[in-house]
């Protein structure tokens, strides 16, 4: 019994726990809704309130009870875990006692988040029935999308932010969504800025979808049959596949993906009638060419490919190019990271866990490289090209990579499409941005990427893009860049040899600003075992000058948990000198091992300040944890270790 609870009568705890065993009449449960009678308001009454509601008297409760708890509980704050001082009002509203004048007074008074937070799975059909009538109150619902509302959302929006709604709140709250937004009526076409607020209201919508995605993990099925109209559905598909495609169940991103490929065949066609319009062939020759095709259209994709044979928006042009601008897209956007598992990274840096196999992730990688082929066969250089990005590289990779095999004809296009898209040339007076320069290196990267893989085009080779993960030096992958040894990794992340290789790459390269040493790290199947197996052998694995030793020093004692048998393999002299907040001192975590190791002994200590570690030459290799135990034992000093 704590110092501030009421001591008359019986404990509070006590009752608090016989009140889930006594019956409704027995003469504790009476003492115990006396004492909440009699208890000032706060956290023992409510307590107490709270046992008695779920427990003696969960059948059966006086209204009063009900009232207390409902007024107590919305004083709270919402709290988006089980047991917040919302779960008292929540027990209150959807008691079968709870008289529907009080429940529909106590949901007028709530905020929306509160609305949110009563409207949980397990609050029963009552109560949430009752929380979508009170929502419905809460217009204007369904009004064309406006940024606005993603700063000032509406109830709905409010509502879907909660992560385990009942499914009833769930429903209704999808339907009163904000719509898509009202393309500009031709009277506001001609202001300036109409077609930018429209723009700017669409990636308004995107957004909310995708907040709404991203919070119902598990209710991706459900949001995509419930979608309202095509629009919606095509969003939702969008964002399971290139915004949560790790979260989202396997049959189920099987089915969006070839939902989404099966677009590409309009795009397709639509390329093959712009070019034979250009090329002179009459509208109605094309049109018999083009017969099964174009019979074979859905009424809303023939719409869309008529528009092209009338032109009368001018977009004939940019058909001409419309299939493999479908590919860049995808490859850039929406299938980014099925393309590229291994980039996909958690916003704390960390590879996410993906619901889909391996097994899985390589077929949609397949089958979107058939797709792509077919759009890199009606590749033509663009005649006035705005400045080239990687987008217009980038979909050509992700095909190399995950085409099974790749055709002398597939080569040579692929050839002609690098020689054509490279970063603009520019006179050595132009003066260029920060961000134009990292553009054109991140091209040219990608370029140097393309051309390994059709410098080799063996399925093992392109993978790999630098060679045979067996033959692979720690040289040769201190010499690659960022991207291209993420690429390598993420198609050889399970060869525990190759990321002890990469591992020890690391310290002939000691800047990599986009490949973090614990990502890598991560790849290992047992990391914390080889980090220290490497750091005992670091002079027969790694060799070389005092630079390589303080590197490899640096990012191990950068790692979060850095355990005391990793820094007592490290070499002695540089364990010392490096990893602290200053040049030439020790890290806290290496102080820390050395006062461990040598305590109060003056002997030991003055052993130790006497030790031969050195900063080069064979005792540069001493292992810190050797040298520490030979001056707390007074034994005789370690050799060093071999290099072979």
């Amino acid at each position: 019994m704590t110092t501030d609870e009421p001591r008359a009568g019986l404990p509070i705890g006590f009752l608090r726990a016989v009140a889930a065993e006594a019956a409704p009449d027995s003469p504790p449960i009476r003492m115990a809704v006396e004492k909440v009678r009699d208890l000032p308001e706060g956290t023992h009454r409510d307590d107490l309130l709270l046992a008695l509601l779920r427990g003696a008297l969960s059948e059966s409760a006086p209204v009063w009870a009900l009232r207390a708890a409902v007024d107590s509980g919305l004083r709270k704050e919402v709290q988006p875990y089980e047991g917040s001082p919302l779960t008292l009002a929540a027990a209150a509203l959807a008691h079968p006692s709870c008289p529907d004048s009080l429940r529909e007074d106590a949901l007028h008074r709530c905020s929306v988040s509160q609305l949110g937070a009563l409207g949980r799975e397990h609050c029963g059909e009552t109560l949430a029935a009752a929380v979508v009538v009170e929502l419905k109150v809460r217009g204007p619902h369904r009004q064309p999308m406006t940024p606005q509302l993603l700063e000032e959302p509406t109830a709905s929006q409010l509502i879907l932010r909660e992560s385990q709604l009942h499914d009833t709140v769930f429903s209704a709250s999808l339907r009163l969504l904000p719509e898509f937004p009202l393309f500009p009526a031709e009277d506001e076409s001609e202001e300036e800025d109409s077609l930018d607020r429209f723009w700017a209201a669409r990636k308004a919508w995107e957004d909310m979808w995708e907040q709404i995605v991203t919070v119902h993990t598990s209710r991706h099925r459900q949001l995509i049959d419930s979608a309202p109209d095509k629009r919606s559905r095509t969003t939702i598909r969008d964002h399971l596949l290139g915004t949560v495609p790790w979260d989202v169940e396997p049959s189920l991103l099987e089915e969006m993906a070839a939902e989404d490929l099966a677009g590409f065949a309009d795009f397709e066609l639509i390329t093959r009638l712009c070019r034979m319009l250009r090329d002179g062939v009459c509208e109605e020759e094309v049109r018999s060419r083009l017969a099964t095709a174009l019979d074979a259209l859905a009424p809303e994709a023939r719409k869309r490919v008529e528009a092209y044979f009338d032109d009368s928006a001018h977009i004939r042009e940019l058909g001409l190019r419309a299939a493999v601008s479908w590919v860049a897209s995808r490859a850039e956007g929406s299938w980014r990271h099925l393309l590229y598992p291994g980039e996909a990274k958690s916003r704390y840096g960390r590879p996410h866990t993906w619901f889909s196999s391996e097994e899985l992730l390589v077929t949609l990688g397949q089958r979107f490289a058939a797709a792509a082929v077919r759009a890199l066969r009606l590749w033509e250089p663009d005649p006035d090209p705005v400045c080239p990005s990687t987008r217009d590289l980038r979909w050509l990779h992700a095909t190399l990579l995950h085409l099974p095999d790749m055709t002398e004809e597939v080569k040579d296009k692929a050839r002609a499409v690098v020689r054509h898209v490279r970063p603009r040339s520019r006179s050595r007076w132009e003066r260029i941005d920060y961000k134009t320069q990292q553009d054109d290196q991140r091209l040219a990267e990608l370029r140097t990427a393309i051309e390994r893989i059709l410098g080799d085009p063996a399925t093992a080779a392109r993978r790999s893009a630098i060679g045979d993960p067996e033959q692979v030096t720690v040289a040769d992958l201190a010499r690659a860049s960022d991207d291209v040894l993420r690429d390598y990794l993420s198609r050889h992340g399970r060869d525990d040899a190759l990321v002890e290789k990469v591992l020890l790459s690391f310290a002939s390269n000691a800047y990599r600003p986009k490949l973090p040493f614990s990502d890598v790290l991560a790849c290992h199947s047992a990391p914390e075992e080889t980090l220290i197996r490497i750091t005992t052998h670091l002079r027969r694995l790694l060799g070389g000058g005092p630079n390589l030793r303080e590197t490899w020093t640096r990012r191990v004692l950068a790692l979060p948990d850095c355990p005391p048998e990793l820094i007592r393999a490290l070499p002695a002299w540089t364990a010392l000198t490096v990893g602290g907040p200053q040049h030439g001192t020790a890290h806290r975590a290496v102080a820390s091992v050395v006062v461990a190791a040598l305590g109060d002994s003056d002997e030991a200590w003055t052993r130790f300040a006497t030790s031969p570690a050195s900063h080069s030459g064979p005792t540069a290799w001493l292992r810190l944890g050797d040298v520490l135990d030979a001056a707390a034992k007074g034994t005789d000093w370690p050799k060093a270790p071999t290099s072979k």
